[in-house]
């Protein structure tokens, strides 16, 4: 498993036994990404005005891997690079250390055979000067195998051309979240399922490429972008001309902007224009916008014709590291947010990260509450990562929101993999959600945000799990103070307690009286208890609005 977790990364790292291919591979590469390539062998030997071999000789292997580890040491405080590194740099735990800091390790592996063969004629191998060589690759790679274990990735490149090699990499660094500081080069983050798996696509300019990403079967192929009065101006000619030009027959349907919107009616009358326009089972709807937009158009596509297919197409923070992702699909009812609803997996998502430039402060505070769930639940080091870069991501830093959003992307997709129809483990996804949906919907004319409502319920949650044990202090101190540094400080006076209690205690979590509530004991995981009654949750309600 790679160390995925880790905050954004400066570099791409190829590492491996020698004549694997590492310093070709890492040319290749940092020409193709317009980065800087540098080669950690050639570093040591332009520092010390000798080659390699006579450093060994003269100097001995400690002296060279003093040099390896202070060259790595300076290369962790340079931005946008490819390293190519010696073949026992991961002997020493220090530069495994410094390296995956920097960023995700690729090792290449290749035979000894395969390896004698393409190092036979260098006279810069000082490890292979000895009277049975392919015995001596084989000592140093069984030597060397745990220290190989250490790399994030790994490619055998026997049958593989540079070029190939090449290509793989950037397959994984694709799908790496740490390796956004490439930014010419899309995420690709696979969400796994035993059905309908797909792909989410994370990048800068991709609504321009919506066609090319999804092409229709055949062309003349039906497709209906359901959009909202606000993002219709804004992105709805971009993705439709897009679609056009890769051969979609393509209708554009718009609902009113807002939560108010969400219902079946708004569903039903959708579901009358596919008919009218005459879209048949083969036909896919893209849905254009936030969140509300996603749910609505989901669950149009889940239950027109009995279901079609379609792709969430997010514009807003929110919907892109979260609504997005997942499959779950619904609109309201009065009484409770998300009643009616169905599990209906997209055929992909793609996600512009340029939309973030259009996007209202409020909206991206917002979003940032999801952001902050997630990192609560499962990743310690982005949670920190929010606390010392918050003014960079509030100011929408590139390579900041390209990390957020592919990680949480990721985040999302490994519990919603592991759970696609929230039978069990998907329900830590809903840590703060049931507060928060009370508080939402019980808001004047949905006035309250989402993400203050669930900022608001995660600290309310958190307080009732320390009263209970189940938390240490810190995690309601620190949840507090970042939900107030990101400007979600809701304004609950609006709130009806009454119709939050109604809209809690309607909550799908809750079974038969049960209460199943996800609650952090530390920042960085979550567990699952039975222990919260629904005379704590309304206690809660209480300090919040009475």
């Amino acid at each position: 498993m790679p160390h995925a977790f880790r905050p954004p990364a400066n570099a791409v790292v190829l590492a491996g036994f020698m004549g694997t291919g590492k310093s070709t591979v890492a040319q290749l590469l940092a020409e193709r990404w317009e980065l800087a390539n540098v080669d950690t062998d050639t570093l040591i030997a332009e520092r010390v005005g000798t080659s390699i071999a006579e450093l060994f000789a003269t100097q001995g292997e400690e002296h060279f891997r003093n040099l390896e580890t202070e060259i790595l040491a300076e290369l962790s405080n340079q931005e946008g690079l490819v390293i190519s590194t010696g073949g026992g740099i991961l002997l020493r735990s220090q530069n495994v250390e410094m390296l995956q800091a920097m960023g995700p390790i690729i090792c290449l592996h290749a035979s000894p055979q395969v390896i004698l063969a393409r190092t036979a004629d260098s006279d810069e191998r000082p490890l292979l000067n000895k009277p049975d060589p392919q015995g001596e690759i084989r000592r140093l790679l069984a030597e060397r195998e745990q220290a190989y274990g250490r790399a994030d990735y790994h490619i055998i490149t026997d049958e593989l051309s540079s070029e190939q090699v090449a290509e793989r990499v950037q397959e994984l660094v694709a799908a790496d979240p740490r390796a956004v500081f490439v930014t010419q080069l899309p995420v690709q983050l696979p969400v796994a399922l035993e059905e309908d798996s797909y792909t989410i696509h994370i990048g800068e300019g991709l609504l321009e490429a919506t066609g090319t990403i999804l092409p229709p079967d055949e062309s003349g192929q039906q497709a209906a972008v359901i959009t909202d009065a606000k993002v219709t101006e804004l992105y709805a000619p971009a993705v439709t001309a897009s679609l056009s030009r890769a051969g979609w027959d393509v209708r554009l349907l718009t609902v009113p902007a807002g939560e108010a919107s969400k219902t079946l009616a708004t569903a039903g009358q959708l579901c009358e224009q596919l008919a009218e326009a005459g879209l048949d089972r083969g036909s896919v709807i893209f849905a254009l916008g936030g969140g509300m937009i996603g749910d609505i158009a989901g669950f149009v596509a889940a239950v027109y014709m009995r279901g079609i297919e379609f792709v969430q197409v997010p514009t807003s923070l929110l919907a892109q590291v979260d609504a997005s992702v997942g499959g779950k699909v619904a609109v309201d009812l009065p009484r409770a947010k998300n009643l009616v609803g169905a599990f209906h997996q997209p055929r992909a998502v793609v996600v512009d990260s340029r939309t973030l430039d259009t996007l209202p402060d409020d909206e991206l505070q917002s979003g940032l509450a999801e952001v902050i769930k997630h990192a609560a639940i499962a990743d310690a080091e982005m949670f920190a990562y929010l606390e010392s870069n918050l003014e960079r991501i509030m100011n929408r830093d590139r390579t900041a929101l390209k990390y957020l959003l592919a990680r949480n992307c990721q985040i999302k997709a490994e519990v919603a993999s592991a759970d696609p129809h929230e039978q069990g483990w998907r329900v830590v996804l809903n840590f703060g959600h049931t507060v928060g949906h009370g508080l939402e919907r019980a808001a004047s004319q949905w006035q309250l945000s989402h993400g203050d409502a669930v900022a608001a319920g995660m600290i309310a949650e958190s307080q009732i799990a320390v009263e209970k044990g189940l938390a240490e202090p810190a995690v309601v101190e620190r949840l507090s103070r970042l939900v107030e540094q990101a400007g979600l400080q809701p304004d609950l006076s609006e709130v009806d307690f009454d119709g939050a209690w109604a809209a809690l205690s309607s909550d799908k979590k809750i079974r038969q009286g049960q209460v199943t509530l996800p609650v952090v004991p530390q920042i960085g995981r979550v567990e699952v208890t039975d222990q919260v009654k629904l005379s704590d949750l309304r206690g809660a309600l209480v300090r919040l609005l009475v």
